[in-house]
């Protein structure tokens, strides 16, 4: 194992894929699939239809809720 893969394997790499995330609730979801969703629909935010914005909404929530 290389230098770079022992420093990664650290990091929690099993992001579920969002058409699964999209069918549980954001509160099921890991912090790092949290965050990692919160990043992608900030920066599709302008693009995002009614239901992906809600669903960004609740994803916001619950990382407060969490308080990470």
């Amino acid at each position: 194992m290389s230098t770079h893969e022992e420093s990664n394997s650290e990091y929690p790499r099993k992001i579920r894929d969002f058409q699964v995330l999209s069918t549980i609730k954001p509160s099921e979801w890991t912090e790092i699939e949290l965050h990692n969703s919160h990043r992608q629909m900030s920066d599709l935010s302008p693009w995002l239809n009614e239901q992906g914005t809600h669903i960004h909404s609740q994803v916001i929530q619950e990382i407060e809720r969490r308080g990470v």
